[in-house]
């Protein structure tokens, strides 16, 4: 059917023929914005062409329709365009007149930033809607040549394309696109001579923006903004004052807050590779000394340890205390951090090494404290005194590596536990002032004798309240009174150390360095690194005022021998102890001498000599500590230690020599990592929820573990409970919570269960649960398949007893290969899977159903006892084809052990041991805990409460 159309017709938007009538809108029209294929015209049908994409603009006579002059389209069509626009908007504006111009633009880059300027002037932005370039002709493609051009239009143009098919798929979203169809044509002159710009539409269907302050594209960066930005992100400054920099060095810009992070995020990822082959990168360049192990038959890191070079030169020589204590950090991996400092001859603080340990296990310790000790060459720079918290494996590791040093503790956390304790216990609050008042004075007694006197008064005046006197004797007194009691710390040179505030203080100014509250290893090394460059500067600069600057109070005879040669903190505790002579005189009974003990610095009744004899205080006199003004290292001399990798390069060169092709390969690996540590593919631990709070102490499980025990460290570690969100979970960040499953699990289960969260149904769904809650991300069920092989290979012969022949261990090792055709053969299959999973990563997991549930724990070695390491694991198999994690909520009952387990696990795996590190405390109400749970075990059930298989019992779940 054809369509013949008047002027009027195409002005009005309407065609018309006899009776019907044909509407047209502005992109029917513009789609006959097309050179012709040849010199006919196509008539219009329905609004269309029939010529489709090779139609040609059109003029309209009174019943005639014909074929446009190429060089007349241009104008004749916008004129047209522009008047439909104006009829078929009612909020039109038209810009044409601010982009009307004869001027010819000497570049394409010229022409473009001409019009996005008066675009930006006039409240909009312009974008490239397409763009071509010309090439040079050939025989076949001279008639066909295209000019080279640019089409410029709004950014409101065109319409939003959904990303998803699925249309209840899609989340709420919006979208700044109205089909605005102002068009502006680029066209590059013949032989180069510049470009122009042509109006093809100059009209807007919407209103134009008074302020383009958090539009996308013009709040974007130019390149040297950006430069600005990474420069200021890289000296630490915080967005917000990044983003006022750039509005003083621009008044014109339109950044928002949000680019800036887009741009910060940006930076920081271009300069990193993988993880750790970055930070090993910035421990090479910044010429740390480093050390690190990974976890057993994987390449995830276990512990590393690094330190400052100019650390240990500060460490050779102030090694006489050292301070050490366990921190949570803000980091995403679930690593504690052991920080160790030191205190200089100016009583400044200086960080002598980090380690990330996997866990707060004595092992762990003991490791990093070897490291530590490597460090110290001579024997006599072994420090004296090392301040730590009551952490039993932390003590423990302190006595293996540094047996000859004295171990004090905290006396500050202490007083916090002790008050706490007796806030708890002790009333009314009168009698809580008297209770601490009367400790205080027993925990600061002078003497031994002195100590007995006053603990008898404490426990008079506890009398009252035994369950507080007794806790205060047995958790801190009897054990450990020689390590924080004055009449026992006085007796070693601390420097008046005798609390871990240091080590506080410092983690307090690295946390304020950290931008992030979820900063990744590297980030955290960033902001080590310029804390310890901080701390070295305002070191460095109390070595010159202890040199170079004399306090009045310091300029007398006595001091005359010490001036510029010790440091101004030794010369004021000299100050003080003087003061004290009046009262004490030369008696040494009434001085009892304790600075000279703890400081090594002069007492008051030796200044008492001095000053009748009118001799100065002899610079030999004074702890070689307190002389020290400088960092140079007195335990190594590179003169007298002349080292040579000569001899081990030449026996790893006969080794190479005799192994085979592949112990070769082997051997060069490991080689290559140590020359090149940025190539390696280790990476640092996975990546877990953090709780709110300090991690809960580990419980252990001292009932037979085939019985029902609680569950408080064990839960798993991203519970719903977190108050961090959910972007945890590596490549995992679209978390599907799912709680209309619970009708899939036993009704006795259900008040223990905190969320349900889904996982993508294919048949990897089982793995995909497991990977998600070992918290590697969902999508490495690929690596635990693997990870499972291997542990099948490996302990074949244990398999094969347990599932009854090597045959099924060929099947289940089957099942686990991928293949690009997905079977119900390749599924996890419990309970078989889950022996092997509980071994593989040595975790406790809990397999929920509603046909059976049960518990699998590892067939050899102690499972993990940090909560860190995962120990506790759920997955859950619903309408039974599905697998979905699940989150157990704290003091959760387990499900029975699994039949096969006692038969075939090793001894020491057979119960749940303490950890070293547990305190008595903890074991008492362990203790306790398990006498509890013994005693509900021998309770009769009472009849009639039975429901199906299990039974719900005064919180406890029970099987039949």
């Amino acid at each position: 059917m054809k369509i013949h159309l008047s002027e009027e017709d195409i002005e009005d938007g309407i065609g018309r023929r006899g009776d019907r009538v044909w509407k047209f809108e502005i992109k029917d029209i513009l789609r006959f914005w097309k050179k012709p294929s040849n010199g006919s015209g196509r008539h219009m049908e329905g609004g269309r062409t029939r010529g489709g994409a090779n139609a040609c603009p059109l003029k309209v006579k009174e019943g005639v329709v014909v074929v446009l002059k190429v060089e007349d389209r241009v104008d004749k069509m916008s004129k047209e365009v522009n008047k439909q626009i104006v009829v078929a908007t009612n909020n039109s504006v038209d810009c044409s007149d601010a982009f009307n111009t004869t001027e010819i633009f000497p570049s394409r880059d010229a022409m473009l930033n001409w019009a996005r300027d008066v675009a930006k002037e006039n409240g909009f932005v312009l974008i490239i809607l397409r763009s071509e370039t010309s090439t040079k002709p050939t025989r076949t493609t001279r008639r066909n040549q295209r000019k080279t051009f640019v089409i410029l239009g709004c950014d409101r143009s065109g319409k939003y394309r959904g990303l998803y098919k699925n249309e209840l798929s899609q989340k709420v979203n919006s979208t700044r696109k109205c089909e605005c169809p102002f068009r502006l044509r680029g066209k590059a002159l013949k032989k180069a001579e510049g470009w122009t710009v042509k109006v093809m539409c100059g009209c807007h269907n919407h209103e134009l923006e008074e302020t383009l302050v958090g539009h996308p594209y013009a709040g974007r960066l130019s390149a040297e903004e950006k430069s600005l930005v990474d420069d200021m992100t890289k000296n630490m400054m915080k967005p917000k004052d990044i983003l006022l920099t750039l509005k003083d060095y621009n008044m014109d810009n339109v950044t928002t807050i949000k680019q800036i992070y887009n741009a910060r995020h940006a930076y920081r990822s271009s300069q990193k590779g993988l993880e750790m082959q970055y930070l090993l990168k910035l421990l090479e360049r910044e010429r740390y000394v480093y050390w690190h192990r990974k976890v057993d038959d994987s390449n995830v890191i276990r512990d590393i340890f690094w330190t400052h070079p100019d650390a240990i030169k500060l460490l050779g020589a102030f090694n006489t205390v050292l301070i050490i204590d366990s921190i949570y950090t803000t980091t995403r991996y679930p690593l504690p951090l052991l920080e160790i400092v030191g205190v200089t001859s100016t009583e400044l603080t200086f960080s002598v090494a980090f380690a990330f340990v996997e866990s707060e296990l004595a092992d762990n310790f003991t490791w990093a404290l070897q490291k530590l000790r490597g460090l110290i060459v001579k024997d006599e720079d072994i420090p004296q005194v090392i301040v730590t918290n009551r952490d039993i494996s932390l003590m423990n590791a302190v006595q293996v590596v540094f047996p000859s040093s004295s171990n004090l503790l905290c006396r500050s956390h202490i007083n916090k536990n002790v008050k706490s304790k007796c806030m708890s216990i002790v009333h009314p609050k009168e009698k809580q002032d008297l209770v601490m008042n009367a400790w205080d004075v027993v925990v600061n007694s002078s003497n031994e004798s002195e100590y007995m006197q006053r603990l008898a008064l404490f426990e008079k005046v506890c009398s009252g309240f035994p369950n507080f006197g007794e806790y205060v004797k047995n958790m801190w007194l009897i054990p450990h009174k020689e390590k924080f009691v004055t009449s026992w710390t006085n007796q070693v040179m601390h420097l008046g150390n005798t609390t871990t505030d240091r080590v506080e203080s410092t983690n307090c100014k690295l946390k304020n360095l950290l931008q992030d509250s979820k900063e990744d290893m590297c980030s955290y090394w960033d902001a080590m690194n310029d804390m310890i460059t901080l701390q070295h500067t305002e070191i460095k600069l109390s070595f010159e005022k202890s040199i170079n600057v004399v306090d009045h109070m310091h300029n007398t005879p006595l001091y005359i021998k010490l001036q510029g040669l010790v440091s101004r903190s030794a010369l004021s505790h000299i100050t003080d102890e003087y003061d004290r002579v009046k009262a004490v005189g030369t008696d040494s009974s009434k001085c009892y001498c304790i600075v000279r003990t703890t400081h090594g610095l002069p007492c008051a009744c030796e200044l008492a000599k001095y000053s009748t004899m009118c001799h100065p205080v002899p610079l030999e006199a004074i702890h070689v500590h307190w002389k020290k003004l400088n960092f140079i290292d007195g335990g190594m001399n590179d003169e007298e230690y002349e080292l040579s990798l000569q001899p081990e390069l030449d026996a790893l060169l006969k080794r190479f020599q005799e192994l085979d092709c592949a112990g070769k390969l082997v051997l060069k690996a490991k080689l290559h990592e140590l020359a090149f540590p940025d190539t390696t593919s280790k990476c640092p631990t996975p990546t877990v929820v953090r709780i709110k709070g300090a991690p809960k102490r580990d419980r252990s499980i001292h009932s037979d573990i085939s019985q029902w025990g609680h569950v408080d460290a064990m839960r798993p570690t991203h519970s719903g409970s977190s108050s961090c969100p959910s972007s945890h979970l590596v490549h995992d960040s679209k978390r599907r919570r799912v709680l209309s499953m619970m009708d899939q699990f036993p009704i006795q289960i259900h008040p223990f269960i905190e969320e349900i969260i889904d996982v993508k149904a294919d048949s990897n769904c089982g793995y995909r649960a497991v990977a998600a809650q070992l918290g590697m991300g969902e999508e490495s069920w690929a690596l635990v398949r693997q990870d499972l092989i291997r542990e099948l290979q490996q302990w074949q012969d244990i398999y094969a007893k347990l599932f009854g022949s090597n045959d099924r261990v060929a099947e289940l090792r089957q099942s686990l290969y991928v293949d690009k055709e997905t079977s119900i053969k390749k599924w996890m299959t419990i309970p078989d899977m889950g022996y092997v999973i509980a071994s593989r990563y040595n975790v406790v997991l809990v397999a929920l159903s509603l046909k059976e549930s049960m518990t699998f724990f590892p067939l050899r070695g102690r499972p993990p006892l940090s909560e860190s390491r995962h120990r506790l694991i759920a997955i859950g198999l619903v309408h039974d084809c599905h697998f979905v994690q699940v989150a157990l909520k704290a003091e959760s009952p387990l499900p029975p052990t699994a039949l096969q387990w006692s038969r075939y696990c090793s001894a020491e795996s057979r119960f749940l041991r303490d950890n070293d590190s547990t305190s008595a405390d903890d074991e008492i109400r362990e203790i306790s805990e398990d006498d509890e749970i013994e005693e509900i075990l021998n309770e009769p059930l009472p009849e009639g409460e039975y429901a199906n298989d299990s039974t719900l019992y005064k919180g406890k779940l029970f099987n039949d």
